[in-house]
C-alpha cells in the first residue's frame, strides 16, 4: 500500500463534512489495503491511528476505535467464553444493563436521559467493547440494542440493516435518531410502552410474536442473550419435528436449564450438528444429556452407534475437522468450549477412545465476514468413560 493511499484514507477520516457512519464504512472498505501496510509505513500507520483517535468524542465511532490498536491484524479473535458470560450476566445483576430489559421506578432513574447517561458511561462500555474481538455477531447485536451502530439511515428514517439474524428489527434504546428517547421525553411514559412507527414494525412474527411496541423488542432481545422459560426445549422440539425419521432422547430434561449466552450462535451450531448427524442415516438415535455443577454446564449431543471413518493424524489434528466441525466451532467461538468424543482411529489404524478439544481457553481465529476460521490446533486427550457413539460436547461457563 503506497503512501498516497494512506494519506487519502487518513484525510477522509479527518474530513469534517463526512459523517461518522461514512467514515466507518470507509474504514471497512479499505481494511484489506490497511492490512498490507509494511514496516516502512510505520509513520503513516501512526498518523492514521491519530486520525482515528480524534473520533473518540464522536458518536458512532465504535467500529473504527476498536480497530485503532490492531490495524495490521484487525480480524484476530480470541476464544474467551468466561468473559462473554460475565458480561451477559450483568443483565441480571443490579447494573444499568439490567434496566435495559426491566422497567425501573423514578427513584432509580428520574428521567430517561439520566438512564441513557448511565448506559453511556465509559466504564459501562469498556467490557462491551472487548466483545468485538471475541464474538463479532454478539457485539453487533448488543451495539444495535444498546448503543448506535454505524448503519446508513434512509429518507424515512429507517436503517438499511437490522439486528443480526433478525434484520426486520431495526430499533434499539438509542437508535435510530433517539426515537425512543425523544418519545419518552415528550410523553413522560414507560419506554416499554413506546408504540413503534409503522416502518419499524416487522411484517411477520419474530419468534412467534408480532413486534409493535418496544416491550416486544425487549422480549425478543432477552431470548437472544439467555435460554430461559424452556426456550431451548421449544427450539430443539422444532428441529425434532423436522427430523421425524430420527429418534430424539433427553430433550425434555433440558426444560429447567436457564443460562446466559448468545442463543442464536448456539442454535446455529446445533443446526450444523444435526446436519452432520443426518449424513449417517444408519444411526437414527440422537441423545441429549447435560450436567451442571459449579464449574459450568455441559450439554452433550450424541449420535448413538455412530463412529468416525476419518482418521486422526496426531501430527496435524486440524485435518480431522472438515467443513462441518469448523462451522460448529465458528458458531460457538467465544460462547462455549467445544469438543467431540468418540472412538477414533489414528494414522496407523490404531483404535483409541478420546476427546478432541476444538474450542478451548486460548484458541484464536480470524474473521472473514461473519465467519470465524480457527488458527489454533485442536488438542487430543484420552477419554476413559463409556463411548456410546459420536458426541458433540458443549461446555458453558455459568
Amino acid at each position: 500500500m503506497n503512501s498516497s493511499k494512506v494519506d487519502f484514507i487518513s484525510n477522509l477520516l479527518a474530513h469534517k463534512n463526512i459523517r461518522v457512519a461514512e467514515k466507518e464504512r470507509l474504514f471497512m472498505l479499505t481494511r484489506e489495503e490497511v492490512t498490507k501496510l509494511s514496516e516502512h509505513d510505520a509513520e503513516k500507520i501512526n498518523e492514521l491511528v491519530k486520525r482515528i483517535e480524534k473520533l473518540e468524542g464522536e458518536e458512532n465511532a465504535v467500529v473504527i476505535l476498536e480497530n485503532k490498536k490492531t490495524l495490521n491484524n484487525w480480524e484476530n479473535v480470541q476464544h474467551k467464553p468466561k468473559q462473554v458470560t460475565a458480561f451477559l450476566k450483568k443483565f441480571k445483576d443490579n447494573t444499568v444493563l439490567k434496566f435495559t430489559t426491566h422497567i425501573w421506578d423514578e427513584t432509580k432513574y428520574p428521567t430517561i436521559q439520566e438512564f441513557i447517561d448511565d448506559l453511556n458511561k465509559a466504564e459501562t462500555k469498556k467490557d462491551f467493547k472487548e466483545l468485538f474481538n471475541i464474538n463479532r455477531n454478539l457485539f453487533n447485536l448488543l451495539n444495535y440494542y444498546l448503543y448506535v451502530p454505524p448503519i446508513e439511515i434512509d429518507k424515512r428514517g429507517t436503517p438499511q440493516f437490522g439486528w443480526v439474524n433478525f434484520n426486520d428489527i431495526k430499533i434499539g434504546w438509542q437508535y435510530p435518531n433517539q426515537l425512543l428517547i425523544n418519545w419518552c421525553k415528550k410523553n413522560g411514559r414507560n419506554p416499554l410502552q413506546f408504540p413503534l412507527p409503522d416502518n419499524f414494525c416487522p411484517q411477520r412474527p419474530i419468534k412467534g410474536s408480532m413486534i409493535t411496541t418496544f416491550e416486544n423488542i425487549v422480549e425478543a432481545f432477552k431470548t437472544e442473550i439467555q435460554f430461559r422459560e424452556n426456550y431451548m426445549v421449544k427450539e430443539l422440539n422444532k428441529r425434532k419435528n423436522r427430523m421425524s425419521d430420527f429418534t430424539f432422547v433427553g430433550i425434555e430434561e433440558l426444560s429447567n436449564v436457564d443460562f446466559y449466552t448468545y442463543t442464536s450462535g448456539v442454535l446455529s451450531a446445533i443446526d450444523t450438528i444435526l446436519e452432520e448427524i443426518k449424513k449417517n442415516e444408519t444411526a437414527k438415535t440422537i441423545i441429549f444429556r447435560h450436567k451442571m455443577d459449579e464449574s459450568g454446564l455441559v450439554i452433550d449431543i450424541t449420535q448413538a452407534n455412530s463412529f468416525p471413518t476419518r482418521r486422526i493424524n496426531r501430527n496435524n489434528l486440524s485435518q480431522f475437522l472438515g467443513g462441518g466441525l469448523n462451522a460448529i466451532a465458528g458458531s460457538l467461538f467465544g460462547l462455549c468450549d467445544f469438543s467431540v468424543i468418540s472412538q477414533f482411529k489414528d494414522e496407523n489404524n490404531n483404535t483409541m477412545n478420546g476427546e478432541l478439544l476444538i474450542n478451548y481457553d486460548g484458541v484464536q481465529g480470524t474473521m472473514q465476514g461473519r465467519n470465524v476460521n480457527l488458527t489454533s490446533q485442536p488438542k487430543f486427550q484420552e477419554y476413559n468413560e463409556l463411548i456410546h457413539g459420536f458426541t458433540y460436547s458443549l461446555k458453558f461457563y455459568l
